[in-house]
Parts: C-alpha cells; structure tokens; sequence
C-alpha cells in the first residue's frame, strides 16, 4: 500500500467511524434509471459501504467532491452531483457506460488522487450504481451509446500515421484537429509556419507567437460548493503536455494493467478512445465523426509518439529545442 493510499484508507475509516455503521443508516429504496433499468436496494446499500471506506475521504458524504481529505486537491476529486465525466467512453456530456466508470474504479486517473481500487468485482460494480443516487440525471436520461473502436487502418504504415497525425494535430481545418491551439506545439515556429502553409495553402507568421506555453482552460470540477451543495465554484486546467504530464488513462508500455499486458496497441487504442469521445467538463471535444476516422487513428499514433518520448533525454531535448531555438 502506499503512503497516499494508506492516508486515505484511515480517512475513511475515521469517516466510517464518524458516520456510523450501514446498519444505522437509513434504507435506499431501488433506483429507477433513465435507461428503464432498475438497481435493487441491496446493491446500492452494499455501493453505499464500499464507497464509505473507499471513497467519502475525497468525494464526501454528499458525493459532492468536498471529502476531508479534498482540501487543496488539484485536480479536485469529482462531484457526482453534477452527472459529469471527463471519460465517459460516449461522447462528452453524455453519461457514461457503466464499463468506463468501472475502468476508472479499477485503473485510477494518472496526475490524480485517484487510485485504481483492487476490490472485488462485485463491490466495483455495487459503488459505481451507488454513484448514480447522487445526480438525477442518471433517472432522467440513459447513458450515451458507447463510441465504436473502429479498424485501424494504418497498420502496417506506421511512419506514414505519425506524419499524418503530425499534421491533423497542428493545423486546424480540411479534416485536421488543430490540436495544438489548446494544447502545444512540438514544432518550431518555422516547420509550424512551412507545415500550415501545405495543408491550408496559408502562409502564417508565427514569429510573435507563443505556441509552446500552456494555457489554463475552464472545467467542471467544483472547487466549492453552497449551502445546498451545489456548484459554487470550478477549476482551471491545463491541458496536458505530452512531453510532461503523464495522461489520465494511457499507461507506459510493457506495464499489468488489469491482469494483462499493456502494449502499444492498446495504448494506442486508449488514444483513439479518448481522442474520439473527447473529455467531459474540458475543452477537448467529441472529434469521432468531426474529422475522418483515418486521422483520428493517425492522431493516437503522432500523440503516442510524444507519449513515448516523456520523462526522456530525447523528450527533454526536444523541450528544450522549442522553448530556446539556437539562434
């Protein structure tokens, strides 16, 4: 166990000891969802517990983010109140498929307090219905359908995806993302400038520009909540840099994750997953029917590249090479 997790398993048991036992607590009648489904108060009474001990410490009694141990949290644990979700595994907005809630229970968020949980399956799936008791959104609407994981149809042509993927992030239009307007560049300001002028037929000076500095974005996460527990206050993010920050749901290659191997190619479909859904409360949107599906496999392939390359001489040199060109 290690020492964050062990902190906050005494919150919560200190929690559990403060709010007393589930035999005292009052009965949950069954929850009807959206969808017609129906969740029998058994399991949200056994989710009740297992989110007692695991989870209140961040998320709080109230579900609402504001847990003792939140103070200072960045990024804030989430508000269940509000029916958001940063990955979804559905386009962003929509509720998410019990499946990518039970990722996240068992994976953890990299760049986050979240751990990923080794409980028992039958508790994964009890706390993820227990969450739904804390926003009406779950009854009034279904989750959204689950975002296909289409062929890839660049294997075999690898160093052909990273180029394409190297454009469809930099430059905005004519089936590109444009990626780097929120989150960086990892071109100089000359191959940024040759590069827009190809695929757009633009010539752009970049000269004056900053393309290598994050900005901070709005997002949902409640910072603060009132009286009646709802939204006060949110945070601003920041995007990720790929050189920098390790991203919420991809792992380093050649790591267990959930019992199997994690290769380069289900990294590279986590990419598409994400790249695709887009990030609930974020600036980053749905791009799974905005531009061809060619380029968004090319994208997970270029922003692999960089993912690859974190916490590297090469990574760092390139760094360094963008933000002090030689003269």
């Amino acid at each position: 166990m290690n020492a964050r997790r062990a902190v906050l398993t005494v919150l919560s048991v200190l929690t559990v000891a403060g709010l007393g036992c589930s035999s005292q607590a009052p009965k949950l009648e069954p929850l009807k969802l959206g969808d017609g489904r129906a969740v029998a108060a058994e399991t949200l009474e056994r989710g009740r517990d297992v989110y007692v001990y695991y989870c209140v410490s961040c998320h709080g009694e109230k579900g609402d983010g504001q847990g003792p141990s939140a103070v200072g949290m960045r990024p804030p644990p989430r508000s269940f109140r509000q029916g958001l979700f940063k990955f979804g595994g559905v386009s962003a907005g929509e509720l998410p498929t019990d499946e990518a809630l039970k990722r996240t229970v068992r994976r953890g968020l990299h760049g986050t307090s979240m751990q990923g949980w080794g409980v028992p399956e039958a508790d994964v799936e009890a706390v993820v219905q227990y969450l739904k008791t804390f926003s009406p959104r779950w009854q009034q609407e279904a989750p959204g359908n689950p975002l296909e994981l289409s062929a890839d149809p660049w294997k075999g042509r690898e160093a052909e995806a990273v180029e394409r993927g190297k454009e469809v992030y930099h430059v905005a239009g004519k089936g590109h993302a444009g990626c780097s307007g929120c989150h960086i560049s990892y071109l100089s300001r000359p191959e940024l400038e040759a590069l827009t002028e190809k695929v757009t037929g633009r010539k752009v000076d970049l000269s004056k520009a900053d393309p290598y500095t994050q900005m901070a974005r709005d997002s949902d996460y409640a910072v603060a909540v009132d009286e009646k527990g709802e939204v006060a206050q949110t945070a601003k993010v920041l995007p990720p840099d790929f050189l920098m920050q390790r991203l919420r749901t991809v792992w380093p290659t050649g790591t267990k994750v959930e019992g199997a191997d994690y290769t380069q190619e289900r990294q590279r479909e986590d990419l598409y997953r994400v790249i695709s859904a887009g990030v609930g409360g974020a600036a980053m949107p749905t791009w799974k029917g905005a531009i061809p599906e060619e380029n968004l496999w090319a994208l997970a392939y270029y922003v692999q590249t960089l993912v690859t390359q974190r916490d590297t001489p090469e990574g760092r040199a390139l760094k360094e090479q963008l933000l002090h060109p030689a003269k």
